[in-house]
């Protein structure tokens, strides 16, 4: 008995703990042993309600780090999932709060059901929000902040939620992350300044953005949604184009992104045809990133007339 009480007041003295909530839903992390990572997860998060609190064995964290050596490793005690058995221990700050980032999706989706998940980018252009729904290697987290760069709102870079009441997308408030290294002659000198003064928590494999307030919504932020864009990348040299679809592609589209388990099956799909049907369906092809952004400027924000955008 005595040596379980030593243990328990071991953990407490060499952790910390963050109650992240939202909407009157939280999730409890708890950060052994390293203080780097732990304000890492804060600086990823806009707009959510988040507090340390003290480490009371009374309550159980839904999420664990830890750090052994050059590894983070971490574990979820509900359900005895570890880094270890999904991913491999994560070797950076980076990649730990990756894992944190997917995972709290994950928490997101199961516990806000009366919401769907969608796998894709949002952004607001003009007065609502174009989604950007895209496969591996679209280019979605970087076309993303370069909308950013030139003065747009980004609702996500990689999941959005839909608030199917008012057929609106709703912002996760989570910074973006792109992929490296960057593809080549894909970016220009301007997007490159860009990335270099936002850029925090990053290695070799992926880089966050530390957008301002004006850049990024915070979580909750909701938006009708104007227009669906599905993304093709070219990778040679190539004029960024626009060109319509029917509302059957976009709606495979959208259906092909969705992440939400807990709501039927027909109402997903009552709600993914509603959205489809009350936006504009597009397909972009494009190389040059700031080639699509004017083009999405164009075609979508009224104002783009009387501004310079990142790719001007």
């Amino acid at each position: 008995m005595l040596q379980g009480a030593e243990k328990t007041e071991a953990v407490q003295t060499n952790a910390r703990r963050l109650k992240i909530g939202w909407n009157g839903e939280h999730w409890i992390v708890d950060v052994v042993g390293c203080d780097d990572l732990f304000s890492g997860l804060r600086r990823i998060l806009r707009g959510w309600d988040i507090a340390e609190q003290p480490v009371t064995a009374s309550i159980e964290p839904a999420m664990v780090f830890t750090r052994g050596g050059d590894l983070y490793d971490w574990k979820l005690p509900a359900g005895e999932l570890t880094a270890k058995k999904l991913y491999g221990c994560p070797e950076s700050i980076a990649s730990a709060v990756s894992d944190f980032h997917y995972l709290f999706n994950g928490w997101f989706v199961d516990r806000f059901q009366e919401y769907f998940t969608l796998h894709c980018a949002a952004v607001r252009l003009g007065d609502g929000v174009v989604l950007f729904p895209g496969g591996h290697r679209a280019g979605k987290s970087l076309l993303t902040v370069a909308l950013a760069a030139g003065g747009h709102m980004v609702f996500g870079d990689d999941v959005v939620a839909i608030d199917p009441a008012g057929n609106k997308a709703l912002a996760l408030g989570m910074l973006p992350r792109i992929r490296l290294p960057l593809p080549p002659q894909a970016v220009g000198q301007t997007l490159r300044d860009f990335l270099d003064t936002h850029a925090i928590l990053g290695d070799v494999e992926q880089q966050y953005l530390d957008l301002e307030a004006g850049q990024l919504a915070e979580v909750g932020k909701a938006l009708p949604i104007k227009a669906i864009v599905q993304l093709k990348r070219l990778n040679k040299a190539g004029s960024a184009s626009l060109e319509g679809v029917t509302h059957g592609a976009a709606l495979r589209a959208l259906i092909r992104q969705n992440y939400s388990t807990g709501m039927p099956a027909s109402s997903v799909f009552d709600h993914l045809h509603k959205i489809v049907s009350g936006a504009s369906c597009h397909r972009m092809t494009y190389h040059r990133v700031e080639d699509a952004v004017s083009v999405l400027e164009a075609a979508f924000d009224q104002r783009s007339g009387d501004r310079s955008g990142v790719g001007q």
